[in-house]
């Protein structure tokens, strides 16, 4: 057995009303925050409502939700300069992957001079990160426990993969009310995002006992909650299996790894604007039957959580009929089953490849690949 070590310093809240929890996490001190907020949360209130809790314990905030319409790091730029002239002392973020990736950002950023820039081009900030508290609303993040995150270069509008320091994230909330989406299609398309995490953590080279427990039970909770929310969107069951299954999937990610359809989705999502739970989800069949050739047992292993199954049957046909369940869900869902449905131009894709395979994460796929074999799976698909 190979050498394990684990670390999760984060504190980690999941239930209903966590979002009360988070006065309990401040430290001495703590009178201000910059809360990195997604816009599209105005009409949802939540960041209304976590205004009011933090204020009534007298923590002003300072909001920044400046994030549409722009790359990310020209928008992590904009936030790391309103945290150093303020000088508070906390960061949080709220929303999807965008607001969440952009906050970690900025605390790793904004104790030093380091440009963001400088960051993706190489140059890691070293100072000390700020408390961070990550307060995610969507169902999935494959980095929220591992210091990872993924930006928008404004320079190429290309995606890139930084890490930051392990242990950024200082608290983690999970609360059942605020996660969701603003359709059913897309809380279906955020779990199979999920879903598609977990598997290729669960695949990766980098796997281990303890990331293969949190995995696999973090994709059948997924799936459970997935066909329960396709007939009863505001099952309050359902979404309590998906924020243990987010909170699962994190931890066995965090010494784990995502993979080959993480990397083109994010890629995809910078560069021609697609949104990536949608990718995701047209990508997860495909990428099951790629991940099978490499680690057949463990796909046959898997199956049985996407649909009912003959203990006896080949571990191959175990497979297949994992793939078409997941195939006939996406049907159900009228959710697209190919790359040029989001009007993408092949030749063009060519470029979302590079960027894809330039990911560090990209290292610890079940077999290495080369561009060219990232453009082949994206033909594949297309």
């Amino acid at each position: 057995m190979a050498d394990f070590r684990y670390h999760v310093p984060a504190e980690c809240f999941v239930g209903n009303d966590a979002i009360f929890k988070i006065p309990l996490m401040l430290g001495e001190g703590i009178d201000r925050a910059v809360l990195v907020a997604d816009p599209d949360l105005k009409d949802a209130k939540s960041a209304e409502r976590l205004v009011t809790v933090l204020e009534a314990r007298g923590v002003k905030i300072i909001l920044f939700d400046d994030l549409d319409e722009r790359p990310t790091s020209a928008a992590v730029e904009s936030a790391t300069a309103m945290v150093r002239g303020s000088r508070a002392p906390l960061i949080i973020g709220l929303g999807g992957i965008r607001a969440i990736h952009a906050a970690k950002a900025i605390a790793a950023l904004a104790p030093g001079d380091c440009a963001i820039e400088h960051w993706m081009d190489g140059e890691a900030p070293t100072r000390q990160p700020l408390p961070l508290v990550l307060i995610p609303t969507s169902y999935r993040d494959p980095f929220i426990m591992s210091g990872g995150l993924v930006l928008g270069d404004a320079r190429s509008g290309q995606a890139v993969f930084l890490q930051a320091q392990k242990g950024i994230e200082s608290a983690i909330v999970l609360d059942v009310n605020l996660l969701g989406a603003p359709s059913a299609k897309a809380a279906a398309a955020a779990l199979l995002d999920g879903v598609m995490c977990s598997l290729e953590g669960f695949m990766s080279s980098k796997d281990n006992f303890l990331a293969d427990m949190a995995l696999q039970e973090s994709i059948a909770l997924y799936i459970r909650a997935l066909d329960v929310l396709m007939v009863r969107p505001d099952d309050p069951q359902a979404k309590a299996d998906a924020a243990r299954a987010f909170f699962l999937s994190g931890l066995g990610l965090a010494s784990s790894s995502p993979g080959l359809g993480s990397a083109v989705s994010y890629a995809v999502n910078a560069r021609w604007n697609v949104p990536k739970a949608n990718m995701a989800a047209v990508l997860l069949p495909y990428l099951f039957e790629f991940l099978t050739r490499s680690k057949l047992e463990k796909a046959a292993l898997l199956a049985p959580l996407f649909c009912d199954m003959d203990p006896n049957e080949a571990a191959a046909t175990k497979a297949a009929r994992a793939v078409e369940a997941l195939r006939t869900r996406l049907g159900v869902l009228k959710i697209p089953s190919r790359l040029k449905d989001f009007d993408l131009e092949l030749e063009r894709l060519i470029e979302s490849a590079e960027t894809a395979r330039r990911f560090d994460f990209m290292n610890f796929l079940p077999r290495a690949m080369t561009v060219d074999d990232v453009f082949d799976f994206i033909k594949t698909v297309y």
